[in-house]
């Protein structure tokens, strides 16, 4: 068989449907969206333990296309993780840190074999796949807030999470949002159905563009945003924005229309949070002593998002620039840190983009960045730009940047693109990795 024939049958394999391969990919979605933990003793063992023991069947499932370079991403992610550990204070937050290290490397590990599971998959059950994760949300949502599945995601929620993370309950501000208490479809938070809705419908549409699709999303984009209530949806919309602007790039002037449409969108959020929300923390700071760990009353959303996790990351690069606080490193923040918070998820927010520079610094963070583009470049992803625009969107709307539920969502938009891309470009599926 001639060099041309086998790389067609080697395509025409890997093109086949396989359904195995989509419910292991919803599996590892949903998993890593409900992150739930494993306890002994009162104490933490496992983050998102279903994620974790997900892993093998992942590799199992793509090891075929499984290659040197994605082995030797992982390692060097795993030595500036470790670099910013040597190289940062807290030493005495050792075990903390190698936690974190620990968990963020398995994360990054479980997104590339996610990536490479996703490039498996021809992009209609691709897209079948995501098509399924993003109604499952938007269909549980609406159950939830028809109590219809409430008592159950109640109970699950009450068994999973109590004891590890902070359940959500604040029924009254629900009330007063959107009229109904806001659905947690089993999770620890509503916020986390909210992201990952985003992170779904987005990633559906990235497979193929089209303007059907694109009416499809608008709509059910809306009508999550009037369940949620969630100003997320809002950064959803200018997601799906940036999609639909790049894929229509060479019909609306180049990148003329896309530079302008991004000044345009970045002028109106810096004027909304320069006025509203910077001033009411820059005079919540003013009013506090840098050396107490009082706070007049609780942060908001949008202040835990957008401001207080850069006003953080510009206090600990001040401290410690080349690799900040180090991975894990959130007792060293709020030690050190002078803004008016007193614990560790009030002072590093929900920012994942922010979490970079203070965990990793300016060295780390820029060494940390150029491995995952390249990565990105050699996994088969062609429109890199686009990828930076959804990630550095969604990252300001999440947190635990060494998180399962970060990366697994980060994964969806990667392995999404990288499908439509090859699609776009046949002679790009040799970056999809093989044996």
């Amino acid at each position: 068989m001639g060099s041309q024939e086998m790389q067609t049958a080697f395509v025409g394999s890997a093109l086949k449907p396989n359904w195995l391969h989509s419910a292991l990919l919803v599996a590892t979605a949903i998993c890593a969206y409900l992150a739930v933990p494993l306890m002994a003793g009162g104490r933490l063992l496992v983050p998102s333990f279903p994620t974790v023991a997900l892993i093998p069947f992942l590799y199992l499932a793509v090891r075929r296309n499984v290659t040197t370079t994605d082995f030797s991403f992982l390692l060097q992610v795993s030595l500036v993780l470790l670099l910013s550990i040597a190289l940062s204070p807290g030493y005495m937050y050792i075990e903390q840190k190698m936690f974190a290290l620990i968990q963020c490397a398995m994360a990054i590990t479980v997104a590339v074999l996610l990536v490479r599971l996703m490039q498996q998959l021809p992009h209609k059950s691709l897209e079948r796949a995501l098509l399924v994760l993003w109604c499952i949300i938007m269909i549980g949502a609406v159950l939830e807030v028809l109590e219809v599945i409430r008592g159950a995601s109640d109970a699950f929620r009450a068994w999973a999470y109590s004891g590890t993370y902070t359940l959500y309950e604040a029924d009254m501000r629900d009330y007063d949002l959107v009229g109904w208490s806001r659905p947690k479809l089993f999770s620890s938070e509503p916020s986390h159905v909210t992201k990952f809705f985003i992170a779904a419908i987005n990633a559906w549409l990235l497979v193929r563009v089209t303007w059907g699709k694109a009416a499809v999303v608008a709509c059910a984009t809306v009508l999550m945003l009037v369940i949620m209530g969630s100003p997320m949806l809002l950064v959803s919309a200018a997601m799906t924005l940036a999609i639909l602007v790049w894929n229509q790039r060479a019909k609306l002037g180049a990148r003329v229309a896309t530079v302008t449409i991004v000044m345009l969108l970045g002028a109106l959020v810096g004027a909304y949070f320069a006025e509203e929300t910077f001033s009411k923390v820059a005079a919540r700071v003013a009013k506090v002593d840098p050396s107490s760990t009082s706070v007049e009353g609780a942060p908001s959303s949008e202040e835990r998002r957008m401001l207080i996790p850069y006003l953080t990351l510009a206090d600990t690069l001040l401290r410690w620039p080349l690799f900040g606080a180090g991975i894990g490193g959130k007792e060293v923040v709020v030690q050190h840190n002078r803004l008016p918070v007193s614990n560790p998820k009030e002072a590093l927010g929900n920012n994942a983009f922010a979490d970079i520079g203070i965990y990793l610094g300016i060295v780390g963070g820029a060494w940390f960045i150029f491995l995952l583009l390249m990565q990105a470049r050699r996994s088969g992803v062609r429109r890199l730009w686009l990828l930076v625009a959804l990630v550095v969107l969604f990252s300001q709307l999440v947190g635990g940047f060494d998180s399962f539920r970060y990366w697994g969502f980060i994964a969806l938009f990667w392995g999404a693109l990288t499908v439509a891309d090859v699609v776009a470009d046949p002679g790009s599926r040799a970056a999809f990795g093989k044996t």
